[in-house]
C-alpha cells in the first residue's frame, strides 16, 4: 500500500483506537494477573488461609509479609543511607565540576523536591506483591501566590514594583502625596520534575510487551473530578462531553477492594447526585503509536482521554513511566512474582501449626464420655469452670474421650518449610539476625560477617536490578527534563554551598553511574581497605615518594563518605603548600633580590652597549650626512660662481651691443653725417 491510500485520522477514530488498545491490555479488569495480586495481598495481609471450619484455630502464618517486608528492608537500607549511590560521569577531564553540579542537582530534585524515598519504598513493594513497580516522571507547570503589604512607597518605586512580571495589583491606594498603600499579587513560579508511584492496577501495557521502550501502547489510568479536570485547562465543551461513560470504575476494582478492605473500606467514596463539580470520571493517559497525519509513519503520542471526548493528543519524545522488576523473565515486561512464590509455604505452615493449635486446645479441653445415668446434673458437666464440682452416681461415670497423639513429624515439617523459604526468597535469617545458633563461641565476628554476606546473594542481584533498571533511568529522565525546561539560572544550596546553575546550558545527556553496596558491613569494609593502602602507600618508602598531600586528602575523603559522612569539609581541609622557615625564606628572597638586581645590571649593561652602538651608527651616519652636504654645497657654489660669470659676460655682450647701437644712432643724426 502507497502512502498516498493511508488518510489523517479524526478524533473519533483515535479515541476508538486508544479504547481498543486498552481492553487488550494487561490488567484492564480482573485479568489473571490482578488475580493473582489480589490473592498475595491477601497473604500479605493475613487475610489468606481461611480456617476449615468455624471452630478450629484461626492463626494466619505471615510467611508473605516476613519475605516481602525483609527484601524491602534490605533494598531500602541499601539505597537511602544517605551514601551517594547514583553518580553523573564526566565526559572528560574538563567536565568532572559540571558533573558533580549534575550529580547534585539532580539528587536535590529527586529528594528534596521529591520524596524519593516514599517512591522508592512504594515501587520496591508493588515490585515484590505484583510483579513490577512503576514510577512517573513528569515535568509539571505550576504557580502560587501570595500577598505583599505595601506601605507608603514612591510613584517610582511603585512603577518598579509593577515592572515586574509577576506583579500584580490587589488591591491599592494613593494618598495625597501620591505615595502608595495597600496589597500586591506576587506571583511565584512552581514548576518541577515530579516523581511519582503508579499503583498496579492504573497501569496497562500491551500483551506480550518486552519493555518500556519497545512496546506500542502503554497507558495509566486515574480518577479526576470535573473540577480538576476544568482547573488543567480543558475546553468546557470537551468536558461537557464525557458524561456518564460506562467504563470500567476503579473503585470497585478488585485490588483496590482487597488493599483496603483490612481497614473496614470495601468500596471507594464517588460523590453522585452531590455537585457536578466533584463527580470523578476515569481518565485514560495513553501513549500509542500513530500515524495521525496518514504519513506512513508512525510516530510516539501523548493522548488523554475521559469517556469518549479527547481531551489532549500531541507527540512526545518519551514515555515517562520507569518500571522496577524484582525477578525479572527474558524476553518479558512483567517477570515472576516474588510474594506468590511464598504463599504455598504460608498455607502449609499455617496448616500444619492450625493443627497443633487444634490439638493442644483439645487435650487441655477434651471431650468427655459419660455414663448413662451416672451425672447427677449435667450442666455442672457442661459449665466448665476451674475446679467447678460435678456430683456423680458412680465413680466411672466420667471420662475423657481417647484422643491421638500429636505427629512428632509436624516440627520437622515446619522447620522444612523454613528452608525452603530461605532456598525461595533469598533471604535468610542469618541475614535477618534472627538466627541464634551462628553467635556461638566457635564462630567468630569474621566468620558470622562471611556467612550473612553470602546469604545475601539473591538480595544482591535483586538490588543490582533495582539500580541499573529503576534508578539509573530514573536519574536519566530527570536529568534530561531538567535540561529540557529549566532555562534559567538558579541559586541552589548545594553540599553547604550556594551555587549556580543554569541546566539549559548542560550537555543534552549524561552517562550514569551506579555505586551499590548492599551487605554486612560492606561499606565499611570499603573503607578498611582505602586505609590499608594509606598505610601501605605511607610505609614503602619508594611509594611515598609519590604519594602526595593531594592524594591522600582524596583517599581519606572516600574513607569518610564509605563511613556514611557527609560533610567531610568540617573534618578534612584541602592541603595547603608547605611554608618554609622564616631564616630560610629571608635567604631566599635575599638571594632573589641579589639575582633580580644581577639580572637589572645585565640588562643596564645589554640596554647602555645597544644605546652605544646606536649612537656610533648615527655618528657615522652624521658624517656621512655632513660630507654629503659639503659636496653639495661645494657643487651648488661653483655652480653658482659658473652662473655668475655667465651672467656678467651676457650683460657685457648686451651692454656692448647697446653701446654700438647707440654710435650708429648718433652717427645718423649728427649733421655732418
Amino acid at each position: 500500500m502507497s502512502t498516498d491510500e493511508y488518510s489523517k485520522l479524526s478524533d473519533e477514530q483515535i479515541v476508538a483506537l486508544v479504547d481498543d488498545n486498552v481492553r487488550k491490555s494487561i490488567g484492564y479488569y480482573d485479568s489473571e494477573i490482578s488475580r493473582e495480586r489480589r490473592k498475595v495481598v491477601d497473604h500479605y495481609n493475613a487475610a489468606l488461609p481461611k480456617p476449615a471450619h468455624d471452630g478450629n484455630s484461626k492463626y494466619v502464618s505471615m510467611d508473605v509479609y516476613d519475605a516481602v517486608e525483609s527484601m524491602k528492608a534490605a533494598l531500602l537500607e541499601t539505597f537511602s543511607t544517605g551514601y551517594k549511590t547514583v553518580r553523573f560521569s564526566p565526559q572528560n577531564s574538563d567536565d568532572v565540576p559540571m558533573a558533580a553540579v549534575a550529580t547534585s542537582y539532580v539528587d536535590y530534585v529527586a529528594n528534596r523536591q521529591n520524596n524519593l524515598f516514599e517512591v522508592m519504598q512504594t515501587v520496591i513493594h508493588d515490585g515484590l506483591i505484583a510483579r513490577a513497580g512503576l514510577a512517573k516522571v513528569f515535568y509539571e507547570e505550576s504557580s502560587d501566590s501570595y500577598l505583599q503589604t505595601i506601605e507608603d512607597v514612591l510613584p517610582d518605586d511603585f512603577d518598579m514594583m509593577l515592572a515586574e512580571d509577576n506583579v500584580e495589583i490587589e488591591e491599592v491606594e494613593e494618598d495625597a502625596l501620591g505615595n502608595y498603600s495597600g496589597t500586591l499579587r506576587i506571583y511565584r513560579d512552581t514548576s518541577k520534575v515530579c516523581v511519582d508511584a503508579v499503583a498496579p492496577e492504573e497501569f496497562l501495557i500491551e500483551p506480550q510487551a518486552k519493555d518500556l521502550d519497545s512496546i506500542t501502547f502503554c497507558a495509566q489510568r486515574y480518577k479526576k473530578t470535573l473540577s480538576e479536570l476544568r482547573e488543567m485547562g480543558y475546553d468546557e465543551k470537551l468536558l461537557d462531553d464525557i458524561g456518564e461513560h460506562d467504563d470500567v470504575d476503579l473503585e470497585t476494582d478488585p485490588e483496590v477492594i482487597s488493599r483496603h478492605e483490612n481497614i473496614g473500606s470495601d468500596r471507594g467514596f464517588n460523590v453522585k447526585g452531590y455537585q457536578d463539580q466533584v463527580r470523578q470520571v476515569t481518565v485514560y493517559e495513553a501513549y500509542i503509536m500513530l500515524d495521525k497525519m496518514g504519513s506512513g509513519v508512525a510516530e510516539l503520542y501523548k493522548v488523554i482521554k475521559a469517556g469518549n471526548s479527547l481531551l489532549e493528543c500531541e507527540r512526545c519524545m518519551r514515555r515517562p513511566f520507569v518500571a522496577f522488576v524484582p525477578l525479572p523473565i527474558a524476553h518479558a515486561f512483567y517477570g515472576s512474582n516474588f510474594g506468590a512464590k511464598v504463599i504455598p509455604i504460608q498455607n502449609a505452615r499455617t496448616v500444619l501449626t492450625r493443627s497443633i493449635l487444634d490439638h493442644a486446645m483439645i487435650t487441655n479441653n477434651p471431650r468427655y464420655v459419660v455414663t448413662k445415668g451416672g451425672l447427677s446434673n449435667p450442666r455442672e458437666l457442661i459449665d466448665n469452670r476451674v475446679g467447678g464440682i460435678v456430683n456423680v452416681t458412680r465413680p466411672d461415670a466420667i471420662s475423657p474421650m481417647p484422643q491421638a497423639a500429636l505427629n512428632p513429624f509436624i516440627f520437622q515439617t515446619i522447620q522444612m518449610l523454613d528452608e525452603d523459604k530461605e532456598d525461595t526468597t533469598g533471604v535468610s535469617r542469618l541475614s535477618q539476625g534472627l538466627n541464634k545458633d551462628a553467635i556461638s563461641k566457635q564462630n567468630s565476628a569474621a566468620m558470622v560477617e562471611q556467612l550473612a554476606t553470602m546469604s545475601q546473594q539473591r538480595q544482591k542481584i535483586i538490588a543490582r536490578n533495582f539500580a541499573n533498571n529503576f534508578l539509573k533511568p530514573l536519574y536519566q529522565m530527570i536529568y534530561q527534563l531538567v535540561v529540557e525546561n529549566e532555562d534559567e539560572q538558579k541559586i541552589v544550596e548545594l553540599a553547604g554551598n550556594f551555587v549556580p546553575v543554569n541546566p539549559g546550558a548542560w550537555a543534552d545527556k549524561r552517562d550514569v553511574q551506579v555505586d551499590l553496596h548492599l551487605g554486612y558491613g560492606e561499606q565499611e569494609q570499603e573503607a578498611q581497605k582505602y586505609l590499608a593502602i594509606h598505610g601501605l602507600m605511607s610505609q614503602d618508602p619508594v611509594l611515598s615518594q609519590m604519594y602526595t598531600p593531594e592524594n591522600a586528602f582524596n583517599l581519606m575523603s572516600t574513607v569518610l563518605e564509605n563511613n556514611g559522612i557527609k560533610n567531610v569539609s568540617d573534618f578534612l581541609s584541602p592541603p595547603q603548600q608547605p611554608q618554609p622557615d622564616p631564616t630560610q625564606e629571608m635567604q631566599m628572597q635575599a638571594a632573589q633580590k641579589q639575582l633580580e638586581i644581577q639580572e637589572r645590571q645585565t640588562a643596564v649593561a645589554e640596554m647602555k652597549a645597544q644605546a652605544d652602538a646606536q649612537i656610533a651608527q648615527l655618528k657615522l651616519q652624521l658624517e656621512q650626512l655632513k660630507a654629503q652636504q659639503s659636496f653639495a654645497i661645494q657643487s651648488d657654489s661653483m655652480d653658482l660662481k659658473e652662473a655668475q660669470l655667465e651672467h656678467k659676460q651676457m650683460v657685457d655682450t648686451a651692454e656692448l651691443e647697446i653701446a654700438r647701437t647707440a654710435d650708429d644712432v648718433r652717427a645718423i643724426a649728427s649733421p655732418t653725417g
